[in-house]
């Protein structure tokens, strides 16, 4: 019997709203896509035996059958769901999950209708309840529809959970009304992708009801692959095969994005911080270059001796060179001899700060120069691969920092340099051995120093003066000229009883007179 023209025209808007349908955007954990999931994990599930329950991971949640498996990934929170033939392999630290369901048999998948949520019946009165409600997702395990266990302990509440609390079945209704305007769309079918909208707008209920019936029975799916967002529509990859490669392609970019981020935010904080050092550096630089010499203000000092009382700490003189007065800062503690001679000592260590100084700001420019070279590389990085180093030397300075020494290398040698009292003391107990050699600026507070002998039974000449150098480097001599160095034999050193961290006895020491530096 031939069709009708209303019967027609019905097909030819069902066609054209289902196909656009199909082509709008969804989130994977959608009513729409979880209810799908169900049907289609119904076909591998159902009347099959679980064979194990466990995770590799605190975030890794997997159901093994005996030809099929479900793999629950958290990431920030959210669930996102893979299948397969073969279960994952457990790793050293995997966990058993919910020992009652184990050589259980599923009876049924059971989605919650137009909810983030579905659950699986299991023999024995068990139900094994999924919920995807973001970071608050979360698989329960229920025994007489009563919460027994939960995967993610920290959501507390949910072992008060019943199955009722969860499974609430919505009735999709047709309301001519709600069609007619986006706003009371989304009012009244909350638990729809406000993107059908336009699709099912003033649309009749015949149109209405089976666009919304053919969504929730979704054979395959395509995805966006710049927003993430679920495509339905016709693909060569069935529901289950197109959900896997969603998952795997949203988490590889989700988690390069961060990576990159977060190399990005420290790479551009520490550009921040080196310019500021700099332009302080070369502040501080500018005024040591035009201050006034110290050596003249201590012989002012000796010109004015008679004006220079007991426990002054500034006097008035008048200034030999200028012929006009100026008030010079002293030392209470000192008399005036002593605190021109304390001026003369400034202006000859003033060369050296001078030095410091540049050498400060020239490594700085220099970091700054690799800094900017890796915020290159980081900002024009579109994979993995591209970051690859960059996560390794991360991966290696942040080691470093958490170590309790600094390491250097000198002519293939390792060396230990302390950071403080209390990581002085771990480098000799925990990061040394008898015969490994100890260095340590002689009879002033500084870093110990250690020489990783390995298998080497002497040290060269060379690397015993680069680590002398950094001995003398690491204490409070660090500004002289040259630096008196005592090294021996870590077995030589011993802790003082009582005494205060990292002070320490020795024997059987020889000296060394070097130069501080790195």
């Amino acid at each position: 019997m031939p069709s009708s023209k209303a019967q027609v025209l019905h097909r030819k808007l069902l066609f054209k709203a289902f196909f656009i349908v199909l082509c709008k955007p969804m989130n994977h954990l959608n009513g729409l896509i979880l209810e799908s999931l169900c049907h289609a994990l119904q076909n591998h599930c159902k009347d099959q035996q679980i064979v194990d329950c466990f995770s590799n991971s605190q975030d890794e949640f997997i159901l093994a059958f005996p030809s099929f498996y479900i793999k629950c990934l958290f990431y920030k929170g959210e669930i996102f769901f893979f299948t397969g033939v073969s279960a994952p392999a457990k790793s050293r630290l995997f966990k058993p999950q919910f020992p009652e369901i184990h050589e259980a048999s599923v009876s049924a998948i059971v989605p919650h209708t137009f909810e983030r949520s579905f659950h699986i019946d299991i023999n024995n009165h068990y139900t094994l309840v999924f919920k995807c409600h973001g970071r608050k997702s979360n698989i329960l395990l229920m025994q007489d529809q009563q919460c027994i266990d939960v995967f993610k302990r920290h959501l507390e509440k949910d072992t008060e959970l019943s199955l009722p609390d969860v499974y609430r079945p919505v009735t999709c209704v047709f309301n001519e009304k709600a069609l007619s305007d986006l706003i009371q769309f989304k009012e009244y079918y909350p638990y729809l992708p406000a993107d059908l909208f336009p699709v099912l707008q003033n649309q009749s209920a015949s149109v209405f009801d089976s666009v919304i019936q053919q969504h929730r029975h979704l054979k395959s799916i395509r995805f966006d692959k710049d927003t993430f967002e679920i495509v339905a529509g016709n693909s060569d990859l069935e529901f289950l095969e197109g959900l896997n490669q969603f998952g795997n392609y949203c988490l590889k970019v989700r988690t390069f994005n961060e990576q990159r981020e977060s190399l990005l935010n420290q790479c551009q904080q520490a550009i921040s911080d080196k310019e500021h050092f700099i332009a302080s550096n070369q502040k501080a630089l500018e005024i040591l270059k035009a201050k006034r010499p110290d050596g003249e203000l201590g012989n002012i000092i000796l010109s004015g001796l008679y004006a220079i009382k007991p426990g002054m700490k500034s006097v008035v003189l008048n200034d030999i060179y200028h012929n006009t007065s100026i008030e010079i800062a002293l030392d209470p503690d000192l008399n005036g001899v002593e605190n021109a001679e304390k001026y003369f000592k400034k202006e000859k260590s003033l060369p050296h700060s001078i030095r410091l100084l540049e050498s400060k700001i020239i490594n700085a420019e220099n970091t700054l120069k690799d800094l900017r070279s890796k915020l290159s590389i980081i900002e024009n990085a579109t994979d993995f691969k591209g970051l690859k180093n960059l996560v390794k030397q991360h991966k290696k300075e942040q080691d470093q920092e958490h170590l309790p020494y600094r390491k250097f290398d000198a002519e293939g040698f390792d060396i230990y340099v302390g950071k403080h009292a209390d990581s002085n003391e771990k480098l000799l107990n925990y990061y040394s051995d008898k015969n490994d050699t100890w260095l340590h600026a002689k009879d002033v507070s500084g870093s110990h120093v250690i020489i990783k002998s390995g298998k080497n039974s002497k040290i060269p000449e060379s690397v015993l003066e680069k680590a002398a150098s950094l001995a003398a480097y690491y204490s409070r001599n660090r500004k002289q000229n040259l630096v008196t160095v005592t090294y021996t034999l870590r077995k030589f050193v011993r802790k003082i009883k009582g005494a205060e961290k990292g002070k320490v006895t020795v024997s059987g020491e020889k000296t060394l007179l070097v130069k501080p530096g790195l």
